[in-house]
């Protein structure tokens, strides 16, 4: 029989990708890093599965994200689909497990998400997300926790610069409750709002005809409204219902707290601020970094989703994506080196060597052993290719020999002082 052909050039499928060494330390830091955060808040983590049944996720996610999940069928004709975010399946495991739990509940995650959107630079079909939901809690204090955890997180990642955007849903659904549009003009007004396009909806105003006049007044300075806390203020000549006002008295209200987390300075305010996303209620809020055309963060307040599933629990909640999160920080000049030992060992099987490089490890020290018997120049020279800063030979059973960029030199099996100090040395 012939040999087996194989080929060294396997493609991925458009919008995976592998993370290798030194990608794959940074993921694994961040990773604890913002674990450590949360924890320190008093969020406990959950695990979600991959897949649910479609119509489960597909619950309020909005058509956009319902248009770019992953379906599939199961042997028994059940449509099933990989999850597209996180905060559905966390809201289904509250209602229908922990709706009895004592409230508020604090829960975190991590985990891929999976949607078919055209793969871009820190955008993939399948990606991570870090997030937080404080389920059980209404109004500005809980607010303020969600986005003040949010500001923790990424500069607890290490991210130099970013910026907070925070609206409000309710502002906006007010002025189209007064612009009293059809539902086709409100799609569109909507979309155009999204992309502050402020040339679309003078055109769309034009057209609609009939409008209230303080209504088009107020969606034309909408892409406006946004800056920082001031912008609240000069939002009040434009409110032009209940709802508008309670959205206004809202962020006035989480203002005041996040100046007292003193994270006011991280968080702009942009009332033109509207996501497909169905499920949110009230407050909604994205983080950006410079050089990235997307966000890195987003969250808000969805007090109506958890009712889906079981009671209704007010809510609030961010995801983080760790891919776009890795690609800002390069952007802005932050980089994790390449994993490395401590220390290269040649061994030769020698059971006093391998009982030394056991106790080693026992104190953190990283030792990697030869497997190939190679010599003691050899051996030098790879680790010297590898960035190794150390060659560790067996002498005899009291000793060990130590080459370094130093020299070479002998170091008694029981110096455990000395080792110590080869730690991330």
């Amino acid at each position: 029989m012939a040999p087996q052909s194989f080929s060294t050039d396997r493609p991925l499928p458009e919008g995976v990708r592998d993370l290798l060494f030194a990608d794959a330390a940074a993921f694994r830091q961040l990773e604890a890093t913002l674990r450590q955060t949360w924890a320190a808040w008093g969020y406990r983590e959950i695990i979600l599965p991959t897949f649910e049944y479609a119509d489960t996720l597909a619950t309020d996610v909005g058509a956009e994200i319902e248009a770019e999940m992953y379906r599939f069928f199961d042997r028994h004709g059940r449509a099933l689909a990989l999850r597209p975010d996180m905060t559905i399946p966390t809201a289904r495991v509250v209602g229908t497990r922990l709706y009895d739990q004592p409230l508020p509940l604090r829960i975190a995650y991590v985990g891929s998400v999976f949607r078919y959107e055209p793969p871009r630079a820190g955008r993939q079909h399948e990606f991570t997300q870090v997030g937080v939901e404080l389920i059980g809690a209404a109004g500005p204090a809980a607010d303020a926790e969600a986005v003040a955890l949010a500001v923790a997180a990424l500069n607890a990642a290490g991210l130099p610069q970013f910026r907070i955007t925070l609206g409000h849903v309710g502002f906006f659904r007010g002025l189209l409750e007064a612009l009293a549009l059809p539902e086709k003009w409100a799609r569109r007004v909507r979309q155009a709002v999204n992309l502050k396009a402020e040339a679309e909806l003078e055109l769309l105003m034009a057209e609609a005809g009939q409008v209230p006049v303080p209504a088009r007044t107020a969606l034309l300075a909408l892409p406006r409204l946004a800056g920082d806390v001031t912008v609240l203020a000069e939002a009040e000549a434009y409110c032009l219902n209940a709802a508008m006002a309670a959205a206004l008295a809202d962020l006035r209200g989480l203002a005041e707290l996040l100046s007292a987390y003193g994270v006011a300075d991280a968080v702009s305010y942009d009332l033109a601020e509207v996501r497909d996303l169905g499920y949110y209620t009230g407050i909604t809020f994205e983080g950006f970094a410079p050089g990235l055309g997307f966000n890195i963060i987003s969250g808000g307040r969805y007090d109506e989703l958890i009712a889906h599933f079981g009671p209704s629990l007010p809510a609030v909640g961010w995801a983080l994506t760790l891919d776009r999160l890795l690609v800002a920080r390069e952007l802005q000049g932050i980089s994790t080196a390449e994993p490395r030992p401590d220390v290269l060992l040649s061994a030769h099987g020698c059971p006093a060597c391998l009982a030394w490089a056991a106790q080693a490890r026992a104190r953190g020290i990283v030792v990697e052993v030869d497997p190939l018997g190679l010599e003691a120049e050899q051996l030098w020279q790879a680790a010297q290719a590898r960035g190794i800063p150390r060659l560790v030979l067996h002498h005899t059973p009291q000793t060990l020999i130590v080459r370094d960029s130093e020299g070479q030199r002998l170091l008694a099996t029981d110096d455990w002082q000395e080792v110590a100090r080869w730690r991330n040395r």
